[in-house]
Parts: structure tokens; C-alpha cells; sequence
């Protein structure tokens, strides 16, 4: 992205980074029999209600396709390195994490069918969200995945690019 300035003069049209999951910061996620789940960067309504909603949704999706779920974690930020527009918009965000399929082994030769999967889980979860009723009109309610893979992560927001590692905690952790 290249991370402008927004119509406020603070906020940004946008910056975010892809980097490799950073594996030891999600370490209670993992275990020996699933070294590498997969993580998504998940947007979701800023109204608790409606992010429980759709939070029940992707985890019936997941389960409906073999993904277990391991669970979900709030993504730390700073929502004071906003400027007004921004911090207005910011969505709930989450990450959630899933265990691959059974069917497939949970090694680097099986890597791109896990990849495969979870894009298409991803596609899904949209499908699924609509026809429950679960898209709404206004701004602060939509659902988005900024990334949902094994391999790589997506941290991104209504930011200036060099306010992103203000803003997202994670990417001022040691392990990170």
C-alpha cells in the first residue's frame, strides 16, 4: 500500500505489511500435532452482538470442512495512533486458528492443499454470512479477511505506513 494521508489529515488511505507468521508469537496455538495451523486475519462488526453471530458462523464453516478449531485472539492495538476517521471505522479485529484436516498431513508436501482449503473456507464464510443474514449496511458491521493461510499474515488498516507498527502491538513484540 502506499499509505497516504486521509481526508482528516491524520488518518490514512490505507498501509499494511505481509509478513511470515510469526510462530512463536502464537505459541499456545500450536502443538506437536499441528506445528503450523492456520491463522486468519479476521475483520468483524464492532458491535458484540453481531461479531458473536458471525464468529459462530466461521466456526461452523470450519468444522463443515474439516478445519478443528483452535481458537480465537484478539489482536492487540492502539487505537490513540488512529486519526479520527480511522479510529471511527476500526473494526473488531480478531485471529483466528485452525487445525488442517485430517485428510491431510500437517508437513510442507501437503503445505498447498491446506492453502487451498483455507482459501476456500474464506470464500465460504462469505457465502455463508450472507445467506444467514449477516451483512449489514452500515460501515462498522462488515466481515473481512485480510488473510487466512499457514504461511503468511496481513496486518493492514486506514493507516499511515509508518503509524502500522504504532497501531498494531504485535508488530512491536520481541517475537514477532
Amino acid at each position: 500500500h502506499r499509505g497516504a494521508c486521509g481526508g482528516d489529515g491524520i488518518s490514512g488511505d490505507g498501509a499494511g505489511i505481509m509478513t511470515q507468521i510469526p510462530w512463536k508469537l502464537f505459541s499456545e496455538y500450536r502443538s506437536e500435532s499441528c506445528p503450523k495451523p492456520g491463522v486468519g486475519m479476521v475483520f468483524l462488526p464492532q458491535q458484540e452482538d453481531r461479531r458473536n453471530a458471525v464468529k459462530e458462523v466461521i466456526e461452523k464453516v470450519c468444522a463443515a470442512n474439516e478445519l478443528e478449531f483452535l481458537g480465537w485472539r484478539e489482536v492487540p492495538v492502539d487505537p490513540s495512533s488512529l486519526g479520527p476517521q480511522a479510529r471511527d471505522a476500526v473494526p473488531s479485529m480478531w485471529q483466528m486458528f485452525v487445525k488442517a484436516p485430517k485428510r491431510l498431513d500437517d508437513d510442507e508436501e501437503t503445505r498447498d492443499g491446506f492453502e487451498r482449503t483455507l482459501y476456500l473456507v474464506r470464500r465460504r464464510i462469505l457465502v455463508e454470512l450472507e445467506k444467514e443474514g449477516l451483512k449489514w449496511e452500515d460501515a462498522n458491521s462488515e466481515t473481512y479477511f485480510a488473510s487466512f493461510s499457514s504461511s503468511t499474515i496481513v496486518y493492514k488498516g486506514m493507516v499511515q505506513g509508518c503509524v502500522l507498527p504504532q497501531f498494531y502491538k504485535d508488530l512491536q513484540d520481541e517475537d514477532f
